[in-house]
């Protein structure tokens, strides 16, 4: 509380009124966002039969009745060079800056350590990759931030990172984003995430319980954040099953999601994931989650 209340004293306030929906929407009305009418370029390529190439508007819509769209694909030479970057970069066990370490060394540090690594982030040494910020100013992607969000997208951040097979308890689950969740940054935020390896069940794929940036009940308005307390199986039962999406693919499969929606990361239980994301919003604060 402290830290926002120094830090930007305005993101205080956002984080407790964009709790409740009804504001969230009036906010995102007040906007008058006209998307392009041409895209010269974009990172994302259409791949026949898979990954059609929606119009930002189309894209938007479907945004705003499910809470996320699964189906974007970054076109193979901005994958590699991404892939590339993570495999010359150092990145950090845990997300701990004292602890870099090259990806292909990690079975020597976690003998060194004594203990099996759950994460893996690059901090912010992702922003001098080249294909990051193709990615970032992508116009295709940013047209649909700006369409969902009816303002202007402004870069918020990203990260890369790493997630590893290992054993967590429910505190790790919680502080790495592997239960249900939401994120409050502004009044309305889109993030875009991409596979940069394939994922499967066993991957720690992403998982959506759709429509609940729409709908959620009185008391989980209220909770924001605090919705990470409750038991995985409670909000399943509260919300259906049947609104539970999990988003499994292949090396560059791009989704969108509104982090207002409830949604978790899985813990992987064969092969490491790496993943990519960006997080686009109204304004621009000092302090955030992530």
């Amino acid at each position: 509380m402290l830290r926002l209340l120094w830090g930007d004293p305005r993101f205080l306030v956002m984080s407790w009124l964009a709790r409740f929906i009804p504001i969230r929407e009036w906010v995102a009305c007040r906007g008058n966002y006209i998307s392009p009418a041409v895209i010269d370029s974009t990172v994302i390529h259409e791949t026949e039969g898979t990954c059609p190439l929606m119009s930002p508007d189309q894209v938007a819509r479907l945004m705003h009745a499910n809470g996320y769209y699964v189906g974007f694909s970054l076109r193979p030479s901005i994958l590699q060079e991404l892939l590339t970057f993570a495999k010359t970069t150092p990145c950090y066990a845990n997300r701990n800056p004292s602890q870099p370490f090259y990806i292909q060394h990690k079975d020597k540090l976690e003998q060194e350590l004594g203990t099996p690594l759950l994460v893996a982030g690059y901090l912010d040494d992702h922003e001098s990759c080249r294909a990051y910020q193709h990615i970032k100013h992508d116009p295709y992607l940013l047209a649909i931030a700006s369409q969902y969000l009816n303002h202007p997208a402004v870069y918020l951040r990203g990260e890369l990172a790493w997630g590893f097979p290992a054993p967590n308890t429910l505190d790790d689950k919680i502080k790495t984003a592997r239960v249900y969740h939401c994120d409050i940054n502004d009044f309305k935020t889109i993030k875009f995430f991409f596979y940069l390896t394939e994922v499967g069940e066993g991957e720690g794929p992403h998982v959506y319980m759709r429509g609940t940036h729409r709908t959620r009940t009185f008391d989980h308005q209220r909770m924001g954040q605090g919705c990470a307390a409750i038991a995985d199986e409670t909000l399943v039962q509260t919300y259906g099953r049947d609104r539970v999406q999990v988003v499994t693919g292949a090396a560059g499969l791009g989704f969108a999601g509104d982090p207002y929606c409830l949604h978790k990361g899985t813990v992987p239980t064969n092969q490491a994931r790496l993943l990519l994301q960006l997080e686009f919003g109204i304004t621009p604060y000092r302090v955030w989650y992530f």
